[in-house]
């Protein structure tokens, strides 16, 4: 069932339930409502039963005795009811999705334990989560009663603020302060009181709890809380765990070693800093101005997943009239400020010699890294400081699954204090090792290609070490890999890092096809020169590869003579070498051109053989793109149901390789095809759901372009589509070409004296202006551009020989700053609810 399907259905299910009717008349409803909206799968939505009967589910609107809605109130941005501890409140609340399901678990009603500890580094965002954590037990069981402690725990501290929470009740402070009965004791009387005979359990927080452990505990690591401490937070653990209780402890800590704790049952859970995905979802409401300065003073990267440290760095940066020096001077203070925060300097300086060279050395890890990984970087007997350092939150230590184990790392905050530990040549020793341990598990024992991140940590590592080969040969994997994802600036933006400190023949051509799908065709003609210029005599292969590449960028120009001269050498080599993959791509390629000169028999002889190549060699995944090209040239022909059968056998070869990008481009095509043949609505939910599966690949190019397709076919809903289909151009250095087509597209469909006119005919200008001169029609474009803007004018009743300048001026058409946020709003104003994306996760090039 496609998601169009499902969001028809439940709408008319829960339009029917909410408005009193029973769950069979309610399926019954959304049923109707499905045919009625001609979804062919309506007979799919079934509910299964026993013989009991099911009632309403909500009483019906002016029933006598109906029970009255109940408010609930917002929620507070403070953990404790003094405002005394700020925290993110639930719109800002980002991330900590597996934490907060875990912890989640730990305090339910059925769990075993009776709570949780959080422990990790200052600024990680323990009080935020068991703020989140409160609201989220409070939303599911709303007789819980929340109470805050915060910093050093005291016997008379702890029963004041329980007394006068439940002071109402006036059994409760009795009970508290009764003289002969030992804490726990009273504590066990309180909560079989509040629970059994009240119902009011108890969400008891004790934050901030590295108060109560001494600094000299701290400097010389045991970190063994105060006595006092000690017998309160035990008394509570055991009055809990005996009573069988509903209610719940959650703690907060800096610090967490296990040994220290008094006998419990609580779940612990360690914090690490946040992933780079949650730190965009931060800054995604940021001006532009604002995200500009976070890259180019690297706040990011200082702030390291530092949620706290993130936010002071981004308060200095949003003060307004600062000089640049200046601006430099309050970002090192800020950083200062908050080492000194978290006692960094403190904890290390408690460190012994050898324990500091141990942390220094597993500080070169910018990602968290497994034990086999620490102990290929330390000496014999290191590992067992690992603990000590992990207690004090000097290392971070965090699983993501159940029953995986531990991975470690230390933060970058701590990076300017470590760097005097190890001498230069250590720390370019401990580098070099490192670099190849990451690679030998990351890559090569698990045989497969590693996740985005590994691989940058590693190309990151290997230009540090001078390990060129590990560095090169995982960059140009990575390129490819995202080049054919349509990634083509971050596919970029890698190969200038690289090629800023290492000159590689791979490098290079991976950069060239990058530059050239972002329209840099003269620069892509030179960096595969360079790249063939440079290429080994011995590795023939990639000798093969750029100049069939080289070829079909030199065909995307129309020079096909030439193209075919590069092929025809390319296909030599391959022959000689035995690349028969090589071979099919090339056949592949060299067809695809000839199809569009008109010449489809010659196309699908081509085709054929590279068919006949890749099925030999088992290569699926490619056979499926063959297929999908030859389907498109028989279409065009005419020869509809051939065509959908090729594109039938495609889809069916990606969904069983799991290649979703393949899946999507295979949907889209389908759906070309149905709008062909009038099958409208068929097009448009195949080409909905293609969108969805190139948003999961972050295929955003191709995402565009089929925004483009259904803005044509739907003409109810072009504006939303082709907004969308723009917006995302605007993000993604799509191709000029098509970026002039989709603002073409919009431009005729908005009313006459509409502002958006102007808009769209001035950024399309301004994008011709940014392009390389050697942009294939970039003239026929800029032509386009200019009667666009200038048409604009006219409506606007403008003289086009004499006021045009100034009315172009006044309008700020000549301003981008202004222009672009304005197109910007617009489309977003447009789209409104309607987008098929998450906005959130686009890249956005500036």
């Amino acid at each position: 069932m496609y998601d169009r399907m499902g969001i028809v259905a439940a709408q008319a299910l829960y339009q029917a339930l909410a408005t009193g009717a029973t769950v069979e008349a309610a399926v019954k409803a959304a049923q109707q409502k499905m045919i009625d909206e001609e979804c062919t799968d309506w007979h799919l939505l079934r509910m299964y039963r026993d013989t009991r009967p099911i009632a309403e589910l909500v009483t019906a609107l002016r029933t006598k005795n109906r029970e009255k809605l109940r408010f609930t109130a917002p929620e507070q941005e403070f953990l404790d009811e003094n405002n005394l501890v700020k925290v993110a409140s639930r719109l800002e609340f980002v991330g900590r999705r597996r934490p907060l399901q875990r912890c989640l678990r730990a305090l339910r009603e059925t769990s075993d334990q009776i709570g949780v500890f959080i422990a990790g580094m200052g600024g990680l965002g323990k009080s935020t989560l068991a703020a989140r954590l409160c609201t989220r037990v409070q939303t599911q069981r709303d007789n819980f009663v929340r109470v805050v402690l915060i910093g050093p725990l005291d016997e008379w501290g702890l029963l004041n603020k329980l007394s006068n929470k439940f002071e109402r009740f006036a059994d409760v402070p009795a009970l508290l302060n009764e003289p002969k009965v030992s804490l726990k004791g009273r504590l066990q009387n309180f909560f079989a009181a509040i629970e059994k005979e009240h119902n009011q359990p108890l969400l008891l927080v004790l934050d901030d709890f590295e108060q109560n452990i001494p600094t000299a505990n701290i400097e010389d690591g045991s970190l063994r809380m105060t006595a006092d401490a000690y017998e309160i937070l035990g008394a509570i653990c055991a009055a809990l765990e005996e009573n069988g209780a509903e209610s719940r402890l959650i703690v907060t800590c800096r610090y967490l070693k296990e040994d220290t704790l008094p006998p419990h049952r609580l779940h612990l859970e360690r914090l690490e800093q946040m992933s780079s995905s949650d730190i965009d979802k931060i800054c995604f409401p940021l001006d532009k101005e604002v995200r500009q300065q976070l890259r180019t003073q690297r706040i990011i990267h200082i702030a390291d997943g530092n949620p706290r440290l993130l936010k002071w760095l981004l308060e200095v940066i949003q003060q307004p009239g600062l000089a640049a020096d200046e601006l430099l001077n309050r970002l090192e203070a800020t950083e200062h400020k908050f080492r000194e925060n978290i006692l960094a300097q403190t904890l290390l300086d408690a460190l012994e010699p050898e324990e500091q060279k141990f942390l220094a050395r597993l500080s070169v890890f910018h990602l968290p890294v497994m034990e086999e990984i620490v102990r290929a970087i330390s000496t014999a007997g290191e590992l067992a400081v690992l603990g000590k350092l992990t207690s004090l939150s000097l290392v971070e230590s965090a699983t993501t699954y159940p029953n995986q184990s531990a991975n470690y790392r230390v933060t970058t905050i701590l990076e300017p204090l470590l760097e005097p530990v190890l001498s230069e040549q250590e720390w370019q020793a401990t580098r070099q090792q490192a670099v190849r341990e990451v690679y030998q598990v990351w890559c090569k024992e698990t045989n497969k290609f590693c996740a985005d991140e590994e691989a940058i940590e590693i190309i990151r590592l290997g230009l540090l070490a001078e390990q060129w080969e590990i560095a090169i040969r995982v960059g140009d994997m990575v390129a490819v890999d995202w080049a054919n994802n349509s990634r083509f600036l971050e596919a970029l933006e890698l190969c200038q890092q690289i090629l800023a400190v290492v000159q590689d023949y791979r490098i290079l051509g991976s950069i060239a096809r990058a530059k050239y799908n972002l329209g840099l065709v003269e620069d892509a003609l030179a960096n595969y020169q360079q790249a063939l210029d440079l290429c080994p005599t011995d590795d023939l292969k990639e000798k093969s590869t750029i100049l069939s590449n080289m070829a079909w960028l030199i065909a995307q120009q129309g020079d096909t003579k030439t193209a075919v001269s590069y092929w025809q050498e390319s296909l030599e080599i391959d022959e000689r070498i035995g690349n028969d993959l090589g071979k099919g791509a090339t056949l592949n390629n060299m067809a695809e051109v000839i199809a569009r000169q008109g010449d489809i028999e010659q196309a699908l002889s081509f085709w054929q053989e590279s068919l006949k190549i890749i099925e030999h060699i088992g290569e699926f995944k490619d056979k499926a793109t063959i297929l999908n090209n030859m389907a498109n040239a028989i279409v065009n022909q005419g020869d509809i149901e051939q065509g959908l059968s090729l594109l039938d056998q495609s889809l069916n070869i990606n969904k069983d390789v799991g290649n979703i990008l393949g899946q999507a481009d295979n949907l889209a095509n389908i759906g070309c095809v149905a709008g062909k043949t009038g099958d409208i609505p068929r097009q448009l939910e195949l080409q909905q759901f293609a969108v969805e599966l190139f948003a999961q690949v972050k295929a955003y190019g191709k995402m565009a372009t089929v925004l483009g397709y259904l803005g044509i076919a739907d003409e109810s809903n072009a504006l939303v589509y082709l907004a969308q289909a723009i917006w995302l151009s605007l993000r993604i250095q799509y191709p000029l070409g098509d970026s002039i087509g989709l603002i073409f597209d919009l431009y005729t469909k908005v009313p006459k004296y509409d502002e958006l006119k102007a808009l769209l005919g001035t950024t399309a200008f301004y994008l011709c202006l940014i392009q390389d001169e050697s942009y294939p029609k970039l003239q026929e474009f800029q032509i386009i551009s200019i009667k666009m803007l200038l048409e604009a004018g006219i409506n606007k009743g403008i003289d086009i020989k004499q006021a045009y300048t100034i009315w172009f001026v006044q309008q700020r058409l000549n301003d981008p700053e202004y222009f672009l946020p304005r197109l910007n709003q617009r489309l977003e104003e447009i789209v409104g609810d309607g987008w098929l994306f998450d906005r959130s996760q686009v890249s956005i090039s500036e």
